[in-house]
C-alpha cells in the first residue's frame, strides 16, 4: 500500500506558531509580559512578533511533506536546508497518537514514532494529521511488525494485505471509583505549592500595588485563628486543583493487553493513545505513596528501552495502571507481563545497616544546630527537629529490602514514596559492589544494578550484608 506525497493538516501552522510563542514567553517569565504595559514605545514590535512566527511556520508547512509505502515512511522537511528522512516500519519501537480538546473538534491528532535513534532522541513527530490518516499509518506499522514477528518466531508466511486485528488478552479500565481514589491519594499538591511560590516571586508584576498592599495589611493584623483558617482554605484549594489535574490526566484510562504489546489510552483534556512492545520492558516499578500504602493501593510503572515522551509527567516511565489494589497485583502482573510476575516477598536489611544510615543525617543536623546556636539565640530550638529526623529515618530505612527470585531481582527503596523495582538478570547492564573502610568493619556493602531504559537507571541496595552482596554478584555472573 502506497500513499501520495502529502502535507500536514493546515492547523499545523497555528499549532507550531503557538508552541514557538510559548517557548519564547516561558523562559522570560510571565512577569515580563505583565511588565510590557509600561513599555508603550516597543509594543508595536511585540505585536509584529506573532505575525513573523506565523509566516515562518506557513513556509515551513509548505516545505514539510510525507508519504508512506508498504514498509517505510518518507518525511521531507527544511526551509533553507532540505532533510530527507526514511523510517522503516520494523525500526519503529512504538507509535503514539496524541490530541487535545481543540484538536478533537477539528478531527486532528499528533502522531509520534519512537525509533530508538540516539541522534534524534528517538522521536519523529507528525504534528497535525487527520485522525483517519493517523490510524491508517498506525495500523500499517502494526501489520508490518506483526509479519516480521511471525517470520522470526514461527517461520510462517507473511499475512495477507488485509490485516486482521488480534484479539486482546485482557482489558483493564480505570473505573470512576478508582479514578477518584487516584485523585485523592496521588494528588500533586507539592507541585501546586511550587507553582504558587513561583507566582509569588512575580507578585510585584502580576498584582496591582493597591491590592497587594491591602492583602499584606490584612495578614499583618489577622488573628491566629484567622491565619489558620486562611492557610487551611489555601491548602484545600490547592488540593482541589491537584484533584482536577489528576482527573484530567488519568480520565478514561484504558489498558489493552495483547500477547506482545500494550495499548494505553488516557486523558480528558489531552488524550493519548500509546502502543508499547512488551519485549522493551526492562523493569516494573510498583510505587506506593504513604496515603496509598495506608489504604492498600499502588501505581504500576514500566521502564522501557528506547525513548519515552519527554513531555509526560512520569519522568520517562510508562504508566501501566494508575491505581491498583495490592491484592490484585499478582494476577495483574501474571496477565500483563508474565516474565516479571511471581512472589514479592523480600529480605529486610540488618539492624546495624539502619543505624549506620541514620547516623549521617543525625550528625549533620546536630552540627548544623550547633552552628545556628552559636550565631543566633534561637538556634537551640532547631534541635527539636532531631527526633523527627530520627523517626523518619528509622521508618524509611526499615522499609528498604531486597530479594532474588529465580531470574528476578527485587529492590525496595523509599524516599517519600515506597518503590518496589522488579528487573530480570538479562535486563541488567552492569552490577557493582561498593564498600568503604567503615563498611568493611561493619560487614556491609552497597550493590548497584544498572539497566538501560529511556535513560540509564540505577537501582541501589545500600548497606546490605557483605555475603548477601556477593550472593547477588554471583547470581548476576551466572547466565545459565
Amino acid at each position: 500500500m502506497n500513499s501520495k506525497r502529502r502535507h500536514l493538516h493546515f492547523f499545523a501552522i497555528f499549532s507550531d506558531a503557538l508552541s514557538t510563542l510559548w517557548s519564547i514567553i516561558v523562559p522570560f517569565g510571565f512577569g515580563l509580559v505583565w511588565g510590557l504595559r509600561h513599555l508603550d514605545d516597543i509594543i508595536g514590535y511585540v505585536l509584529i512578533l506573532p505575525l513573523v512566527i506565523l509566516i515562518f511556520n506557513f513556509v515551513k508547512w509548505l516545505r514539510y511533506t510525507y508519504e508512506w509505502s508498504d514498509d517505510q515512511i518518507h518525511i521531507r522537511s527544511g526551509i533553507f536546508v532540505r532533510n530527507d528522512c526514511y523510517i522503516r516500519f520494523q525500526r519503529i519501537q512504538s507509535v503514539q497518537i496524541k490530541t487535545n480538546l481543540l484538536l478533537r473538534l477539528l478531527g486532528v491528532v499528533q502522531l509520534k514514532f519512537d525509533t530508538a535513534d540516539p541522534a534524534s532522541k528517538g522521536d519523529r513527530v507528525l504534528t497535525a494529521l487527520n485522525k483517519k490518516e493517523a490510524e491508517r499509518i498506525k495500523a500499517e506499522v502494526s501489520r508490518v511488525k506483526g509479519q516480521l514477528s511471525n517470520l522470526r518466531t514461527e517461520g510462517t508466511a507473511p499475512e495477507s494485505p488485509v490485516h486482521k486485528e488480534k484479539q486482546p488478552k485482557k482489558r483493564y479500565q480505570l473505573s470512576g471509583k478508582r479514578l477518584l481514589a487516584a485523585a485523592l491519594l496521588s494528588s500533586k499538591i507539592g507541585v501546586m505549592l511550587a507553582a504558587v511560590f513561583g507566582l509569588w516571586s512575580q507578585a510585584d508584576d502580576l498584582i496591582p500595588d493597591n491590592i497587594r498592599g491591602r492583602s499584606l495589611s490584612y495578614l499583618e493584623h489577622a488573628s491566629l485563628v484567622g491565619l489558620i483558617i486562611l492557610i487551611g482554605a489555601a491548602i484545600l484549594l490547592l488540593w482541589v486543583a491537584s484533584l482536577i489535574s489528576i482527573l484530567l490526566r488519568w480520565g478514561f484510562f484504558r489498558l489493552t493487553v495483547f500477547d506482545t504489546e500494550w495499548r494505553i489510552h488516557r486523558g480528558v483534556w489531552e488524550t493519548k493513545d500509546e502502543t508499547y512492545k512488551t519485549d522493551r520492558v526492562q523493569a516494573i516499578q510498583i510505587q506506593e505513596t504513604w496515603l496509598q500504602q495506608l489504604f492498600g493501593w499502588c501505581t504500576i510503572y514500566a521502564q522501557c528501552s528506547g525513548s519515552i515522551d519527554s513531555e509526560n509527567d512520569d519522568g520517562g516511565s510508562v504508566i501501566v495502571f494508575p491505581m491498583l489494589r495490592k491484592e490484585e497485583l499478582p494476577g495483574f502482573l501474571s496477565t500483563v507481563i508474565p516474565r516479571f510476575a511471581g512472589t514479592l516477598s523480600t529480605r529486610v536489611l540488618p539492624l546495624r545497616s539502619t543505624l549506620y544510615r541514620m547516623a549521617g543525617p543525625a550528625c549533620f543536623w546536630i552540627v548544623s544546630c550547633s552552628i545556628l546556636a552559636w550565631r543566633f539565640d534561637w538556634g537551640n530550638y532547631a534541635l527539636i527537629g532531631l527526633p523527627f529526623i530520627l523517626i523518619c529515618g528509622w521508618f524509611r530505612r526499615r522499609s528498604e529490602s531486597w530479594a532474588l527470585s529465580d531470574k528476578r531481582l527485587i529492590v525496595v527503596n523509599r524516599w517519600f514514596a515506597k518503590t518496589t523495582t522488579i528487573t530480570r538478570r538479562n535486563n541488567i547492564q552492569s552490577l557493582t559492589i561498593k564498600q568503604s573502610f567503615l563498611q568493611k568493619r561493619l560487614g556491609l556493602a552497597n550493590t548497584l544494578a544498572t539497566i538501560r531504559a529511556s535513560s540509564e537507571q540505577i537501582f541501589s541496595i545500600h548497606q546490605l550484608e557483605k555475603e548477601h552482596a556477593n550472593t547477588i554478584f554471583q547470581w548476576f555472573r551466572n547466565r545459565n
